[in-house]
């Protein structure tokens, strides 16, 4: 009866042993946070001097003009009667600059389109010079029409625009922006493999 008591001992220690004391090594899954340097790019202000042009008007005073019909002298190509103009410009400005004067004309006619049947025709020219005068310099500018043929029943109107003005080269402070490369501090996750040992038993009956 001993000996039998004694083995149903040795049974009893073999089967805690290997049911409780950890002798199974098994791997598992875990989530950790961890910290990883990230590159980022802002936006930063910065100043910058930039190149910037203006454009001024000028004074000036009409020396002289005149308008009309050029029989003879014509320039080659034009025939009589020939439409003109003659504009001369004083600049009466402190600076220096270009003008720019456009001369237009406006030529009326009736056409004939028929047997004692006549149509109003008016066609508009113009043409456009610079003259650049320094403060107190006089300019002059004649337009002859030369394509015109004109008839002396023609009814002509003439007239001008001008414009004086010059460039200056001026600076001034901007606020401009570029990328600028920086870096900080995050958190992240990852994944990592870890191993612990467990019972027989566990391992039977959760692996």
């Amino acid at each position: 009866m001993k000996k039998v008591m004694i083995g149903i001992g040795m049974v009893t220690a073999i089967a805690l042993v290997v049911c409780l004391v950890p002798l199974v090594t098994v791997a598992y899954e875990v989530t950790v946070d961890y910290e990883d340097t990230e590159t980022y790019y802002e936006d930063e202000p910065y100043e910058a001097t930039e190149t910037y042009y203006e454009t001024n008007p000028l004074d000036y005073h009409i020396v002289e003009y005149h308008e009309g019909y050029a029989m003879e002298n014509l320039p080659p190509g034009a025939n009589p009667p020939c439409a003109w103009a003659l504009m001369t410009l004083l600049n009466t400005d402190t600076a220096s600059g270009t003008f720019t004067v456009r001369l237009y004309l406006t030529v009326e006619r009736l056409t004939p389109v028929g047997e004692d049947r006549y149509e109003f025709v008016s066609n508009d020219y113009q043409d456009t010079k610079q003259l650049h005068l320094e403060p107190g310099q006089i300019g002059t500018w004649q337009k002859y029409w030369t394509e015109i043929d004109l008839a002396p029943e023609d009814n002509c109107r003439w007239g001008y625009d001008i414009a004086g003005s010059n460039t200056t080269e001026k600076q001034r402070t901007v606020t401009r922006y570029r990328q600028v490369e920086k870096q900080r501090t995050v958190t992240k996750q990852r994944q990592e493999t870890r191993y612990k040992k467990v019972t027989l038993l566990d391992y039977l009956l959760h692996y």
